[in-house]
């Protein structure tokens, strides 16, 4: 891909201290995704097309690189855009910046392209519900049953790829009153025992930036705490929620 190709861009912050837990870095946004979930707080970036050059991308990137450390590509669904998601992550390699990858798992082919050259330091991977229920995480992700099971699977797929290939991963999993609680954090906290390397983030979801959820009460903090208290991942430290409230906090 040249660099007078473009993508379809969503956003860029180019300081960001909230994306990669204890470090500054740029977030890239890609438009596009083929989930639909009903809290998604990125809904703007799902559909519609803003191009932009990978030239004046790299620009912003370069900029960024004085301050950052790390580039955090998100969305969106940004293995969606292969071409300009691996050729901006060798870009941001060349910067010598850590690239991380904010991904739902359907795209595991791409994360292992990625593996597979290098250009990847850490993942932060959505489990949006127990992956043993299709039927739950299809309603998660808005779609159906099948969708569900196949969304559920390939995010395993993607775990494991990522665990072989020796790299950092966050598990992350957003709560919201109607489809995600403390049972079905339970769940998934028992399932990531057998990960003692991976790190969890419970997510507090904030209906605000919903497209129709607005209405939906959001779970205090004290209620998230109560969710994770009981979590028995052998690397307990690594246990993280995150609210408006107090931001992220290491449980």
């Amino acid at each position: 891909m040249s660099n007078q190709a473009s993508f379809n861009f969503g956003h860029f912050i180019p300081i960001s201290t909230v994306d990669w837990y204890g470090r500054s870095a740029a977030v890239l946004f890609f438009r596009g995704c083929q989930f639909r979930c009903p809290y998604c707080q990125n809904y703007p970036y799902l559909t519609g097309s803003e191009l932009m050059s990978i030239e004046d991308i790299q620009a912003r990137i370069t900029k960024a690189s004085r301050f950052v450390s790390a580039l955090v590509f998100s969305g969106g669904e940004p293995t969606l855009q292969p071409k300009a998601l691996k050729t901006l992550a060798r870009y941001a390699a060349s910067r010598l910046l850590e690239i991380g990858l904010e991904t739902n798992g359907f795209g595991m082919d791409i994360v292992s392209d990625m593996l597979d050259e290098g250009i990847l330091d850490k993942v932060f991977m959505d489990i949006k519900a127990p992956v043993d229920d299709p039927v739950l995480y299809g309603k998660v992700i808005g779609l159906d049953e099948k969708k569900g099971a196949e969304a559920a699977k390939n995010a395993v797929l993607t775990l494991n790829k990522c665990l072989n290939a020796g790299i950092e991963v966050e598990i992350r999993t957003t709560v919201f009153r109607g489809m995600v609680g403390k049972h079905e954090i339970s769940k998934i906290g028992q399932y990531l025992d057998k990960y003692p390397q991976v790190s969890y983030a419970v997510q507090q979801g904030v209906p605000d930036n919903t497209l129709n959820l607005k209405h939906i009460k959001i779970f205090s903090r004290d209620e998230l705490l109560e969710m994770v208290k009981d979590i028995d991942i052998k690397n307990s430290h690594q246990i993280r929620i995150r609210t408006i409230e107090n931001g992220n906090e290491r449980i």
